[in-house]
């Protein structure tokens, strides 16, 4: 459940500008007693009344909850959405920016680095809206999710009103994928051992991928390539042209990440060519499979591999 704090009042840039011309009427009409000035003094405090009333209502009653992204990779964008709901039964809500922030502690939210941000333009009365964001996440592995800050200088810029939400999700972060894994290559390398049992033409169709060089010419969909203008090779149940076992060596540190990432790359790109693919961490052996479900198992494996010793 989430959980909405108190709400913050900051001056905008504009808004400073506005209390430093606020104070300056002040300071004339006291040391003229000019009634005139008086009257525009009464004007300039209504209106940062009226503004900060309007500010109050225009973030009450808003919910807020995460879709995150199917997969999030270290140190690169992560598309997902995070969903703003007006529960109130009248009246929108105008330009709330809303910030996920990298921390669990509401009372540590100006320290706290930005995960993703984005901003809903109007969120209708009893309706909710989806704001598209970007998440980035710094490192690999389970990572926990906490507050939220919505934001919104509504309705005349003056006056900045924050309101933290702690909503706690988690999620695995993959490492960041890199180049190698290759035979000829340290730590990540790739073992590729030949299965001509599993090729053929054999089984259903289960899809298509695009064509790279060394496939078989007689596996390629004629029909599927001329629509999409590049060759496309057919997907059959039961066939896999490779098996790949990708091993990680025993390192601590900076070694171990940049031997990760290496095998995060190879795995993603031999799944890619539709092999199937195996995974030796350590002590460990997970003999080669194809298939979504195993894809997300091995990148799971692989953020979580190692944390637990420490640097």
């Amino acid at each position: 459940m989430a959980r909405a704090r108190r709400v913050r009042v900051r001056p905008t840039r504009d808004g400073m500008w506005f209390l430093a011309l606020l104070l300056g009427v002040l300071a004339a009409a006291v040391n003229t007693g000019n009634n005139l000035l008086y009257m525009v003094l009464a004007c300039l405090l209504a209106l940062l009344i009226v503004a900060n009333v309007l500010a109050e209502i225009n973030l009450r009653g808003i919910e807020v909850r995460r879709e995150l992204p199917p997969e999030a990779f270290a140190g690169g964008p992560s598309s997902g959405w995070i969903v703003l709901r007006n529960t109130r039964p009248r009246g929108r809500a105008w330009t709330v920016h809303v910030q996920d922030l990298d921390t669990q502690l509401p009372e540590a939210q100006d320290e706290a680095p930005v995960l993703a941000e984005g901003v809903g333009l109007v969120v209708p009365a009893g309706s909710e809206l989806r704001v598209p964001v970007r998440w980035r996440f710094p490192h690999r592995g389970p990572t926990a999710l906490g507050v939220v800050r919505l934001t919104s200088g509504f309705p005349f810029g003056v006056l900045r009103r924050s309101r933290v939400v702690v909503r706690r999700e988690s999620i695995v972060v993959y490492p960041r994928p890199a180049d190698g894994g290759e035979v000829d290559r340290g730590a990540g390398r790739g073992s590729r051992l030949d299965s001509p049992r599993r090729k053929g033409r054999q089984g259903d169709l289960t899809g298509f991928r695009e064509y790279v060089p060394g496939d078989s010419l007689r596996d390629i969909h004629w029909p599927t390539s001329a629509r999409t203008g590049k060759p496309m090779l057919q997907l059959r149940s039961g066939q896999v042209s490779r098996e790949v076992v990708i091993r990680v060596a025993s390192a601590r540190g900076e070694h171990l990440e940049r031997a990760i990432q290496r095998a995060t790359g190879a795995v993603l790109r031999h799944l890619s060519h539709g092999h199937a693919v195996g995974l030796e961490l350590g002590g460990d052996l997970l003999t080669p499979r194809a298939g979504p479900g195993w894809r997300r198992m091995l990148l799971g494996r692989l953020a979580t591999f190692g944390l637990e010793q420490g640097p």
